[in-house]
């Protein structure tokens, strides 16, 4: 997923069906499960009573041995008929079934995006029939479980539901007149135990709309077959009559560039195009290989959103940028550089949680900061060594990174593993509840990047130049994922050949490259929360971080505030800070600074007049009720980071910076 943020199933739903069967609340055809199956509800609570264990899937268990399972034909249907409506047409046909019953499951969140969204949300009537078109009986047990009566269907199931989709997200979906933009999570259902099942895929789209995805290399296909459901979910669709096409090739793969766009003005993607073709080349000579013959970029320029957006796929890419060409090229590239180095790390080279996936609930990961925050680094590197970037461009940003996590309170707080770990409670994840997020969290996109560049420096120097952060992930990608599953202890499944790495294996991979001992920095800067080393760090390869404050910086009073039109509300007061010592409060609304209105000009603004130490008196508006509070204003904080090469670098020094920087 891009950074742009500013991504034992049938156990589950059988054993919360255990505990429901006798009271499940009638249908929306006015029926309770047991009147209108009464044979399933009985076999499943005789499966109970039977086995008369504490935990219910156990008795599951016995149950699925009683009516063991084969391999199903699955074949989904997309049908785009209404795009006023935003509605898809969705169909699923299971074939050979052999159970008494099918559950059809909704996930309830997307490989790339750490958040539970429920696309269940958005499905709407549903209904099932049999081989000669029989209705069949159903079932809804949970937010996203359908189960449909399987013993009158004569082998064959057809599972039809319509999904609302308005939303371009690299999570959700799109559909309107000028394109039907579909991410799998959000559409497809799967079969409960059947996801490793192979599939066929047709799409019935009005005549002249283009079918683009990282399916096949003809606009005109409309039939697709995927090895299992995780490739499906893992493939975005772009169906437009809009959108335009270019190819290039790299190391003898194709590349496709697909834009849609609502500017009538966007008709030149050259420079959209030519710094593709940098990045790909620079991204494809640097590491293993991957096993793909054709990758697809889609991108979307788009007026009318809120933010940017970006999610890897196994075969392709989908971004999503503000504004038109013109204008978001560069912030494309950017996303670009990223989203494309995922195919290597998390697409291919994984944490062991992250494929296959149990699309029900959370999958827990410690190592994010390695699978973003090191892809963020790289994407960075990648667009200096291009050239897409300038020297300048690449340093400044890396100093833009330092400073962002020294003004977080919460890099005293959490860690790495800690901001991986919990991503499931920010990652555009929508918050019903007041949360101190601003305050007790960090990105693992900022630190893991920041990680990412100091491990490489250090790399480079412990091996006098010969090793590089590259070296770790394509050694890494080798034994994780390009390795036989056979050879391997903990195979993947469906998902891919190889399987995952655990998070002791990042530091392993590191010390065997530079054979030396990594223990302390994994301890105290990546499962702990110590001040990163900077100095040191930097010292090896003749660089130095210098702080300062910009000139005309108003002295801090310590409050992340947010414009209102009569005034300025706070939404994060900053521990230890002078609004903390004044009583100042999160939701407070700052109303004037001395009399003079905060409605009409901004707080820093405002502030600037003050020197640091100045006492200055807020008019505060809290539940409805004025009050003065006095606060003492600090110091404005250091709000510039730079680095610099240091003139008089040893030649060791020299080497390792060169080398860093791709100088001979």
């Amino acid at each position: 997923m891009s950074k742009l943020f500013c991504r034992g199933i049938s156990i589950l739903t059988f054993a919360g069906t255990l505990f429901a069967f006798t009271s499940f609340p009638p249908t929306a055809h006015g029926q309770s499960l047991s009147s209108r199956r009464p044979g399933l509800a009985l076999a499943l609570q005789n499966s109970v009573s039977r086995n008369a264990v504490a935990d219910p899937a156990v008795a599951v268990a016995a149950l699925q041995q009683e009516h063991p399972s084969s391999a199903l034909e699955l074949t989904y249907r997309l049908r785009l008929t209404r795009p006023a409506s935003h509605l898809v047409d969705v169909e699923i046909e299971a074939g050979k079934v052999m159970e008494p019953a099918i559950d059809f499951v909704m996930p309830a969140w997307a490989p790339g995006r750490y958040a539970i969204y429920d696309f269940a949300k958005n499905v709407q009537e549903f209904a099932a029939s049999g081989a000669q078109g029989q209705p069949l009986a159903w079932e809804k047990l949970d937010k996203q479980t359908w189960r449909v009566d399987a013993r009158q269907a004569g082998g064959t199931v057809r599972a039809h539901y319509r999904v609302f989709a308005n939303n371009l997200t690299g999570s959700f979906s799109q559909y309107d007149s000028s394109h039907a933009n579909l991410n799998g999570g959000s559409i497809f259902m799967y079969v409960a135990g059947h996801k490793p099942d192979a599939l066929h895929l047709t799409v019935d789209a009005p005549a002249g709309w283009k079918v683009l995805s990282g399916l096949s290399s003809s606009t005109s296909d409309r039939s697709f077959q995927l090895p299992n459901y995780d490739h499906l979910v893992d493939t975005a669709l772009e169906i437009s009559p809009e959108c335009t096409l270019d190819e290039f090739r790299e190391q003898g793969k194709l590349f496709r560039v697909v834009v849609h766009t609502y500017s009538d003005d966007d008709t030149d993607h050259s420079k959209l195009l030519e710094g593709l073709k940098k990045l790909v080349h620079a991204e494809m000579a640097s590491m293993p290989e991957p096993d793909f013959s054709q990758y697809t970029f889609i991108f979307h320029f788009a007026p009318d959103i809120t933010l940017g957006d970006g999610m890897e796929h196994m075969n392709s890419t989908q971004i999503i940028v503000r504004g038109s060409v013109q204008d978001g090229t560069a912030e494309a590239l950017e996303t670009a550089a990223h989203e494309f180095f995922h195919l290597w790390n998390v697409k291919r080279l994984r944490p062991v949680a992250l494929g296959p996936f149990d699309y029900t609930r959370e999958n827990y990961t410690r190592s994010l900061w390695f699978a973003e925050g090191v892809t963020t680094y790289l994407g960075y590197s990648y667009l200096y060594k291009s050239g897409v970037w300038t020297k300048d461009q690449f340093l400044d940003r890396l100093g833009d990174e330092i400073g962002n996590l020294e003004r977080e309170p919460g890099r005293t707080l959490m860690s790495a593993e800690s901001s991986s770990f919990n991503a499931w409670f920010y990652d555009r994840s929508p918050q019903m509840q007041e949360t101190n997020f601003a305050d007790a969290t960090i990105s693992y996109y900022n630190k893991g990047a920041l990680l990412g560049w100091l491990l490489d420096l250090e790399i480079r120097a412990r091996t006098e130049g010969r090793k590089s952060l590259e070296d770790v992930l394509a050694a890494m990608y080798r034994k994780f994922y390009a390795t036989p599953a056979s050879s391997l202890p903990a195979q993947s499944g469906g998902y891919g050949p190889g399987s995952g790495y655990e998070e002791k294996d990042i530091e392993q991979a590191v010390e065997e490259a530079t054979g030396g001992d990594f223990s302390a920095f994994f301890a105290r800067y990546i499962a702990g929360t110590d001040p990163l080393p900077y100095a040191e760090t930097l010292r090896l390869a003749g660089l130095e971080l210098r702080s300062s404050v910009a000139p005309g910086s108003a002295p801090s009073l310590g409050a992340l505030v947010q414009p209102e039109n009569t005034g300025a509300r706070i939404v994060a007061v900053r521990p230890g800070s002078p609004a903390d010592r004044a009583g100042l409060s999160r939701d407070d609304l700052l109303v004037a600074v001395d009399d003079q209105s905060l409605a009409t000009e901004e707080l820093a603004d405002r502030l600037k007049v003050y020197s640091p130490g100045a006492q200055a008196a807020f008019t505060v508006e809290r539940h409805g009720r004025r009050e003065i509070i006095l606060a003492t204003l600090d110091p404005p904080p250091p709000n510039v980071y730079k680095l610099v090469e240091t003139p008089d670098a040893s030649p060791p020094q020299l080497k390792i910076r060169n080398g860093w920087l791709g100088k001979q």
